[in-house]
């Protein structure tokens, strides 16, 4: 039917369906005939009351999965209400909104799943829903259940034209994502408000907090350090300036970083793993570096000028603030020793080249370039 037209298909058997799933069907669902419910997957542009669908949640204790994806409502945007629906058998939980904000921070704020054991969700929020003080302990309970498998998380930043997104998922013994067999979680936040990373870290770390979880978190910073972006749609851009600090990353346990560089121009990655002379390094678990080069036909965007910075000034850096010596001193034996791992084509020094070639250790740091194509004159 039309947009707008309701969706009514079922008449009385609508009361004996346990399992929804509509998909790409642009109709107004009415769910009010839909009382036995145990699975609902409503998907791309199907159309409902807010209004309705919290009316739904609130007789429907018996629902075990909940996925909404890129949904639209009408009569009424979302609002957080003030007597939460409350789904003590909800196990899977999927609130995304990929192609524009639609309120789905706001339900999220209006359930209460202390048993979700699957959360995945995609939104973005406003300033209000992300800075509200219930966003934290909604996603405890799943959280503290994915952590206690003790294989780590995983904390994602992706910069694009006007938006920033940040994500934090657990992974599984294998270094993936999301998983159906056992407890998991995938938390991202989108959006153009530019402090969004730094309120991103103190969420992860205030939830991590609450639920008294130390365990160690890998750092995936994409190209959001390159002074670069992958596409420019046609647009003339300037330089990409990142918006990560290092104090962002206090008190994560952050073992491990991974980064896509603009070889020579690494200044945003090392002011990003901690600036020069500063007092704290906020890395103090890190073990491992991972650098990708970005390939030169792939750059739309050259960095600027005052970002130059060659490989060798990172490693001197990251020696010197971890272990808090200079490059003539030796490292001290009982520090761990740290790692940096190459991939693709980086030009280095000759006196570089002629240190990989007698061990693979540059100052005391391991670099493992087996990835990678190393150039020097």
């Amino acid at each position: 039917g039309e947009i707008g037209s309701s969706l009514d298909i079922l008449g009385r058997e609508a009361g004996k369906l346990q399992r929804v799933l509509i998909n790409n069907i642009p109709c107004v669902w009415d769910p009010s005939p839909f009382t036995a419910i145990v699975d609902l997957g409503l998907t791309n542009g199907i159309h409902l009351r807010y209004t309705d669908l919290v009316a739904f949640l609130r007789r429907s204790p018996n629902l075990h999965t909940l996925r909404l994806v890129n949904i639209k409502f009408v009569g009424g945007a979302p609002r957080v209400v003030e007597e939460p629906a409350l789904l003590p058998h909800l196990t899977d939980l999927v609130l995304a909104e990929l192609v524009e904000p639609i309120g789905l921070g706001n339900l999220y704020l209006s359930l209460v799943a202390p048993n979700c054991e699957n959360l995945h969700l995609d939104l973005r929020p406003s300033a209000a829903v992300m800075r509200h003080p219930a966003l934290p302990l909604r996603v405890a309970s799943t959280v503290q259940k994915a952590l206690a498998l003790d294989h780590g998380s995983f904390l994602s930043f992706r910069p694009n034209l006007n938006t920033q997104s940040a994500s934090w998922r657990s992974q599984d013994e294998d270094g993936n994502g999301w998983s159906e067999e056992q407890p998991s979680f995938d938390i991202s936040l989108r959006g153009t408000d530019r402090e969004l990373a730094g309120f991103f870290c103190a969420f992860v770390r205030g939830v991590r907090m609450s639920v008294e979880e130390t365990g160690s978190v890998v750092v995936d910073l994409g190209r959001s350090v390159s002074g670069t972006i992958q596409e420019t749609f046609g647009l003339d851009l300037g330089h990409v300036v990142p918006t990560l600090s290092p104090s962002f990353f206090e008190g994560l346990n952050v073992v491990e970083v991974r980064a896509d560089v603009v070889d020579g121009f690494l200044q945003h990655l090392k002011e990003t793993l901690g600036p020069v002379g500063s007092e704290d390094w906020c890395l103090e678990a890190l073990q491992t570096i991972r650098l990708r080069a970005i390939p030169k036909g792939e750059l739309k965007v050259m960095p600027d000028e005052s970002a130059r910075c060659c490989l060798e000034d990172v490693i001197g850096h990251i020696r010197r603030e971890r272990y808090g010596i200079g490059l003539d001193e030796p490292k001290p034996e009982d520090e761990e020793t740290m790692s940096v791992i190459l991939r693709d084509e980086f030009m280095i020094r000759t006196e570089t080249a002629r240190a990989l070639e007698e061990g693979d250790t540059l100052w005391g740091i391991e670099i493992d370039h087996s990835d990678a194509t190393l150039v020097y004159p």
